[in-house]
């Protein structure tokens, strides 16, 4: 297979693409679920407020976040596995007194 060849089978599989991209935005309005969500939320309007996981860091919309309450206030999770290991990691005070090398047990 030569470069003719190679061309050829590019020029087949641009084809391709393009009756699929024609077909689907015949047949589904041409729009990704995504974009038509939030372009029906307005502009400027929030949808959600993003939070962030204590544990990994990771942001995510609050309503899919899960929620516990410890040392005295509410966090937000992304799985159930970063908020075992944050519940059951040392308490943020207490992590602060040994960064400053008096722990106070």
């Amino acid at each position: 297979m030569g470069i003719a060849g190679l061309f050829k089978y590019l020029l087949i599989l641009g084809a391709g693409w393009l009756l699929y991209r024609g077909i689907k935005s015949v047949l589904g309005g041409g729009q990704d679920q995504r974009r038509a969500h939030f372009r029906q939320a307005g502009g400027g309007e929030v949808i959600d407020v993003m939070v962030q996981d204590p544990q990994c860091g990771t942001y995510l919309p609050r309503e899919q976040a899960l929620k516990a309450w410890a040392f005295g206030r509410q966090h937000y999770f992304c799985s159930e596995a970063c908020r075992d290991a944050y519940l059951r990691g040392p308490r943020p005070d207490k992590e602060k007194d040994r960064a400053g090398g008096a722990d106070k047990n």
